[in-house]
């Protein structure tokens, strides 16, 4: 879930997705179960599913626990799908996968890299922020700081904290985004 949630920018959001991934993992496990009858490819149908619900996270609401529902079968339905084809077909190579995703959501480069495990690239880019952004970024992603906690240790407010790691993101996003039209 730690993915997950560095994934997200705000608190709010970090709570909310906490709240509905405890209240509605099992359910979107057994609608998964129900398609693939596989309880490990259920379980990586449902974690793609969350892993899409970080982008579309504004579109619950929770007070509507019906419309909730029915999004979330929506989402890990077509997960397990996915799952299904891709299994038929065999497995699409990362670079065809990537090259997908990205012309889809090009501002998503992120989420693809992180997806697909490519940390120590990762890295190498993060070498590159700012010091002022690499600092936020790094204490939030691999200490897991809140942004009060941050601006405690860096002696700034908690929103110039957030505006730090928002620039961040899209600053890292755009050096990933060279690098993959370089290669």
């Amino acid at each position: 879930m730690l993915l997950f949630l560095n994934v997200l920018d705000t608190q709010e959001e970090k709570d909310k997705f906490v709240r509905i991934y405890e209240a509605y993992r099992y359910m979107m496990w057994y609608s998964a179960n129900e398609i693939l009858k596989d309880k490990d490819l259920s379980e990586d149908a449902v974690q793609e599913a969350f892993l899409a619900l970080t982008r579309h996270l504004n579109k619950v609401d929770e007070n509507d626990i019906l419309r909730t529902k029915k999004f979330l079968r929506t989402i890990v339905k077509s997960k397990a799908i996915d799952i299904i084809r891709k299994r038929k077909e065999g497995e699409v190579p990362f670079e065809e996968e990537a090259e997908e995703y990205l012309l889809k959501a090009p501002t998503d480069i992120l989420n693809v890299l992180i997806e697909k495990e490519s940390v120590a690239y990762i890295k190498e880019c993060i070498q590159k922020l700012d010091e002022k952004y690499r600092v936020v970024f790094e204490y939030k992603l691999v200490h897991n700081l809140s942004d009060s906690d941050i601006g405690n240790i860096l002696e700034v407010s908690s929103k110039v904290v957030n505006v730090r790691y928002f620039r961040a993101r899209k600053k890292l996003q755009q050096i990933l985004m060279e690098g993959r039209e370089h290669e």
